[in-house]
């Protein structure tokens, strides 16, 4: 029996597909992993944001019930805006993990793009096989009518002589 004259290239399709499969798992994984930083890093934030509130309240208690002097509410003060300051830099990170988030999605994207493509060649060489499976079928198929006619024709011809 004939081998597929294009072996060597689907093989080489298959190889392909497998690596942007791979090449795409990783992209999704990278990308998974990017979200989840920038879910912590906001969380993060809010809990600045509650804390900072909730000393603000506990500092005004304190300083309406005289247990904190007017003179440690400066001090108190600072420290609220030292909280602030930490939240604006807490934010820039946000910033900057939202732009990685959009890089991992490009990258998952090309990923995802080179994946479509390479099934795409590789289907497409996999029908043409099929294609040519079907007709190798069908050219053997004639050759053993045409073998049986001559055999029917000998058996007849044969037959008619005796």
């Amino acid at each position: 029996m004939a081998e597929y004259r294009l072996k060597t290239l689907l093989e080489m399709r298959e190889r392909a597909e497998e690596a942007a499969k791979e090449a795409f798992a990783r992209a999704m994984v990278t990308l998974r992993q990017e979200e989840q930083r920038l879910k912590e890093l906001e969380e993060e934030l809010e809990r600045m944001i509650e804390d900072r509130k909730r000393r603000r309240e506990e500092y005004s208690q304190k300083l309406a019930t005289g247990e904190m002097k007017v003179t440690d509410q400066s001090s108190a003060y600072r420290y609220i805006e030292r909280l602030k300051e930490k939240e604006s830099e807490q934010k820039g990170r946000i910033d900057g993990q939202r732009e990685h988030l959009r890089e991992a999605e490009k990258v998952v994207k090309k990923a995802q793009d080179a994946l479509i493509l390479a099934t795409q060649d590789l289907k497409a060489l996999q029908k043409h096989k099929e294609k040519w499976l079907e007709e190798r079928k069908k050219a053997r198929q004639i050759r053993e009518e045409d073998d049986l006619d001559e055999i029917a024709q000998t058996i007849h011809t044969f037959q008619g002589k005796n």
